[in-house]
């Protein structure tokens, strides 16, 4: 029954097609198709990676497209006569900054993430007032299955980061973080821990009364609201050796500032996808309207020999096809000079969810250890 697990998230079984429509993805024989009953439709297509497929009009109004690619989660945007629609026949999760649907097939190799017959932790959303943006915001929290029976013990506490346009459920919609760990920590790969997974689309008002986001926000919520919240209510650690940090893409540039300057609460750090020099303040992924970075938070990288102490685990990771490989190259060149020591992992594939789910597996059995 694995196929729930790449449901919705707002219910485990998959939707079933009302009468009149038909399953959004089907398979004959070796091969997938897309489609949709849309009769009076003139136009209907898929996007994938940026690019627009076009589906083709059966006499019964269906249209169809042959689904080729071959991964375990792979976003998608149906489109009817140029009108983009969220359909509930496909899996939904968080991304592109909105609801988004995706195609995702089982893989060979890749039970790592499956729903397997062991102890399940929990996942739940908790309620937190920001002092920061004044705002009520909101974080979800992973329990292993032992936090409930071992009420004496502190667990060590992950605090894992998303990247741009996602939000807090990035991390278990479409990561399924919860069941990689619940899987490690049945085989003894990773110690038990808790994670905390906040959004780093963190949102503002400007002076005009215009809403945006300042992803640079993160790093005084997190230290102002995020950590104090969780300590006080979690049986988690408060000490450097119980901490750690890591994030994808944009909450990897998160994890760098924030770890970089704070290295007394972090005892290890993950880079997924991403990037230890500043590309996005003054980018046009940049809302707030300031400058380049200078990169104050690298100043950390000029003493190796401090640096190389102060942190257990400094995990790097990216896909052999990830379109930001120049910047990775780019940071590996400056690790390198500066001597720092780390692990350094490159997966095939690009810069999706796919790489992701294999970062968060190979780098939660690294810490806390």
């Amino acid at each position: 029954m694995n196929y729930n697990i790449n449901e919705q998230k707002l219910g485990f079984d998959r939707v079933l097609p009302w009468e009149g429509q038909v399953p959004a993805l089907v398979k004959e024989g070796e091969h997938y198709f897309l489609q949709v009953k849309a009769p009076e439709a003139m136009k209907v297509t898929f996007t994938m990676n940026e690019e627009e497929f076009p589906c083709t009009r059966e006499d019964d109004g269906i249209w169809r497209m042959e689904y080729t690619l071959r991964t375990g989660i792979q976003y998608v945007q149906l489109k009817i006569d140029d009108v983009e629609v969220v359909t509930p026949l496909l899996p939904i999760t968080y991304g592109y900054s909105r609801p988004y649907n995706y195609v995702a097939l089982e893989m060979k190799n890749e039970e790592f993430y499956q729903v397997k017959d062991v102890p399940h932790g929990s996942v739940r959303r908790e309620y937190f007032f920001s002092k920061v943006t004044g705002e009520w915001e909101s974080c979800m929290v992973y329990t292993p299955y032992c936090y409930e029976e071992e009420t004496e013990r502190e667990f060590p506490v992950l605090y894992l980061q998303h990247g741009h346009g996602e939000n807090e459920i990035g991390w278990t919609a479409s990561g399924k973080v919860n069941f990689i760990l619940d899987n490690l920590i049945a085989e003894k790969k990773a110690v038990p821990m808790v994670i905390v997974m906040s959004n780093g689309m963190v949102q503002t008002v400007t002076e005009k009364d215009e809403r945006i986001v300042d992803f640079k926000l993160l790093e005084n919520q997190i230290l102002t609201d995020i950590m104090p919240y969780i300590e006080k209510k979690f049986r988690v650690g408060r000490t450097k050796k119980m901490r750690a940090m890591a994030g994808l893409s944009m909450g990897s540039l998160q994890t760098s500032i924030i770890g970089f300057k704070h290295p007394e609460y972090f005892s290890s750090l993950g880079i997924f996808s991403g990037f230890v020099t500043d590309i996005i303040q003054g980018s046009p992924l940049d809302m707030v309207d300031r400058g380049t970075s200078e990169n104050e938070h690298m100043k950390i990288l000029d003493d190796a020999m401090a640096f190389n102490k102060t942190f257990d685990i400094y995990f790097r990771a990216m896909g052999d096809k990830d379109p930001f490989w120049e910047n990775f190259a780019h940071d590996d060149q400056i690790l390198n000079e500066k001597g720092i020591d780390q692990i350094r992992n490159v997966y095939p594939g690009a810069h999706d969810w796919n790489v992701w789910r294999m970062c968060i597996h190979d780098f939660a059995q690294l810490i806390f250890k």
